[in-house]
């Protein structure tokens, strides 16, 4: 972080400085463990936690300074900023630190596929310049804020995945960040317990669309209906991508394998063979949808398809582990919704034709009323397209997989590593896929141990 004047940073909050120092901050910080001398710590209070308890502590790894919602007594003689709201207060602040720097802001959100995007693209444009982007799942209106604050004068382009699960959020990331390009991968059912229908969901995912200016540039995915629909809406400038559709930048001659994916990439009258180190139909997508903001960005084909082959994928998304038993692992289990689900199931079953597939499925979260209905699709989805040999499942909700598509239902994970154990064989494929709060991955874990 550049060091900023603890005076501007309480001017950008509105806040109340007390002890008026010319002291300058070169750190943020929400988490007392890891503040850092130069720190300002902001004291943040969520359901379960309240900051304003662990100032003593920040003080004493070498804040410079702390924003807080009341004055206690601990830090009555200490250079702090007081405000109504310090988690508004840590926007407000990576709102103006943002506004420092002439550099072009890259957001990307949808259903499914932001970190793998965003993955893509960094790597396609830190050829040329240095480049910022989220780290980790940081993306949300606290991550945001705090990936901003990574800034630097030597950064050209900071690509931000935006998540949501809340109507709002999206239009207040946008205020802080500025976006000049915005990507929406995908319109699916992603927390949509929480927006109650498709239709708020995509209302909500556009406001990226809608927050850039005449000059602003959005990224279409021309195979998405819902996105296609809402895109003549849009007053900007316009990239579109797609497979099936016509579209600016397109892929053909796809072939689909365990590790990797090969694909011609179509752009003008050029055509370029990529390889993408990732498994799946929908890592192509979200390679198209990286491609097309490259090309308005000034890089060629030939750049495009070097970052891409170059591109590092996320763990626990489609992660291939050969085993040195011949068992093949496709590890996707970061997170799941009904979208993910269906493409996930059906890409491992093309890729992996040859083998007795294998699938390990847990509960999908944040669909609420419509939750048991969806996972009962997932396995009328699994039986009608015969996707897999057998259907191993974990959670309340998953029950409802197994119900419908047959298997073993566990009634948790240790059982469930435990049968794997003892059944899986040489030659054998196995996807895992659940919510993230299900932790699958130890059931991965325990089997390559």
């Amino acid at each position: 972080m550049e060091k900023t004047e603890i005076s501007k940073i309480a001017d950008a909050i509105k806040g109340h400085l007390f002890i008026n120092k010319k002291i300058f901050i070169t750190g943020v910080s929400i988490d007392s463990r890891t503040t850092k001398k130069g720190d300002i710590f902001f004291a943040l209070k969520g359901e379960n936690f309240d900051g304003h308890n662990f100032i003593k502590n920040a003080i004493s790894k070498g804040a410079a300074a702390v924003v807080i919602s009341r004055l206690p007594s601990p830090v009555s003689r200490f250079p702090s900023i007081v405000v109504k709201d310090t988690t508004t207060a840590l926007q407000d602040f990576a709102k103006y630190y943002r506004s420092k720097f002439n550099l072009k802001v890259i957001g990307i959100t949808g259903s499914n596929g932001k970190t793998t995007t965003k993955d893509i693209l960094t790597s396609v444009l830190s050829q040329k310049t240095p480049v910022l982007s989220t780290a980790g799942n940081f993306n949300n209106h606290i991550g945001l804020p705090l990936t901003l604050f990574q800034l630097e004068k030597k950064h050209r382009y900071c690509v931000l995945e935006m998540g949501t699960n809340h109507k709002g959020e999206i239009a207040r990331l946008c205020e802080i960040s500025l976006p000049s390009a915005g990507i929406v991968t995908n319109i699916g059912t992603a927390h949509i317990g929480n927006f109650g229908s498709v239709k708020n969901i995509l209302k909500e995912k556009s406001e990226l669309f809608n927050s850039l200016g005449s000059n602003g540039i959005a990224v279409i995915n021309n195979d998405d209906e819902f996105i296609t629909l809402y895109a003549a809406k849009i007053n900007c400038k316009k990239i579109t991508f797609g497979i099936k559709n016509i579209a600016d930048v397109m892929a053909c001659d796809i072939l689909l394998k365990s590790e990797n994916t090969t694909f011609s990439l179509q752009y003008k009258k050029r055509k370029e063979k990529i390889v993408l180190p990732a498994a799946g139909l929908f890592n192509v997508y979200n390679a198209l949808a990286a491609a097309s903001t490259a090309v308005t960005l000034g890089y060629s084909v030939n750049e495009i398809a070097a970052g891409i082959r170059n591109f590092v994928p996320p763990a626990k998304r489609m992660e291939t582990l050969n085993l040195k038993n011949g068992i093949v692992i496709v590890n996707d289990s970061y997170n799941a919704n009904p979208t993910s689900m269906r493409l996930a199931i059906e890409n491992f079953a093309k890729i992996f034709y040859n083998n007795r597939k294998i699938l390990v499925l847990g509960d999908m979260l944040e669909l609420g009323g419509v939750e048991i209905a969806e996972h009962k699709k997932i396995g009328e989805f699994i039986k009608r397209n015969r996707y897999a040999d057998s259907v191993l499942t974990v959670g309340d909700l998953a029950k409802h997989i197994t119900a419908q598509s047959g298997g073993i239902w566990f009634e948790n994970k240790n059982k469930l590593s435990e049968y794997l154990k003892k059944n899986l064989k040489y030659g054998d494929a196995v996807l895992f896929k659940a919510s993230r709060k299900i932790a699958l991955e130890d059931v991965v874990n325990s089997l390559i141990l």
